[in-house]
């Protein structure tokens, strides 16, 4: 009998036991679930939405995380006329170092009229990776020292690297149109040489540089040309 009375009141105490932590935690949930309202109560009033833990603060808060089209700068690349673009290209910069600093590569666009070229050239400290969108064109490229063309159309992806002697033509009776990005984002690179040579359509293009201050232009910012050779 006694016994079973100490296992009674064993049963009891352990039944106390449990009874206390369950309404313990439900005190602890409720002031947490009190403290996340609180909190998230106080971040509506601040109008801010630091609710968000991930660490931005090494991405530029100034830089546009969407680029619309009528947000990128448009220039004419050597055009024909200031009303005719002719066999000149339609370059599209929708991100550079002055747009977005903090971004670890440039893009933009480039449409190259009917019968255009790019004169061939290299990069030492860019690469470029491209894509086309439409139309038909050669890509000029080296292998040990052995000059290719390669003729390119929609879908088909160009890499560059550093060093590489390359070009491209537009052998269609369409503009050649790509797409492609420029590594590192650099302040002194192509995309700022297209801006320095280039012009907003409709306006008259400048040539008051020499063939000399030309390759000074362009090896000042990352676009060495390659040498003609005369037989």
């Amino acid at each position: 009998m006694l016994k079973n009375k100490k296992n009674i009141k064993v049963m009891k105490l352990a039944a106390i036991t449990m009874l206390f932590i369950n309404v313990q935690g439900c005190g602890e949930n409720v002031n947490k679930s009190d403290e996340k309202d609180g909190s998230v109560t106080a971040l509506s009033l601040n109008g801010k939405e630091e609710s968000h833990i991930h660490d931005n603060s090494t991405h530029s808060h100034t830089s546009k995380r969407i680029v619309k089209p009528e947000d990128a700068q448009q220039l004419w690349i050597f055009p024909e006329s200031k009303d005719k673009l002719g066999s000149g290209g339609l370059l599209k910069i929708y991100m550079d170092p002055e747009s977005h600093p903090d971004a670890s590569s440039g893009f933009s666009k480039y449409e190259l009229g009917v019968g255009g070229a790019l004169p061939e050239h290299k990069h030492n400290k860019t690469e470029e990776i491209a894509y086309f969108i439409s139309g038909t064109g050669i890509v000029i490229n080296y292998e040990n020292d052995e000059r290719k063309e390669t003729i390119v159309k929609e879908g088909y992806v160009w890499y560059t690297a550093p060093g590489e002697w390359h070009s491209f033509q537009n052998t269609g009776n369409e503009p050649l149109k790509l797409v492609f990005a420029t590594v590192p984002n650099a302040k002194h690179g192509l995309l700022n040489f297209f801006k320095k040579v280039g012009v907003e359509p409709g306006m008259e293009s400048s040539n008051t540089l020499s063939a000399e201050e030309f390759a000074k232009l362009a090896s000042d910012n990352d676009l060495i040309l390659k040498p003609i050779k005369i037989d």
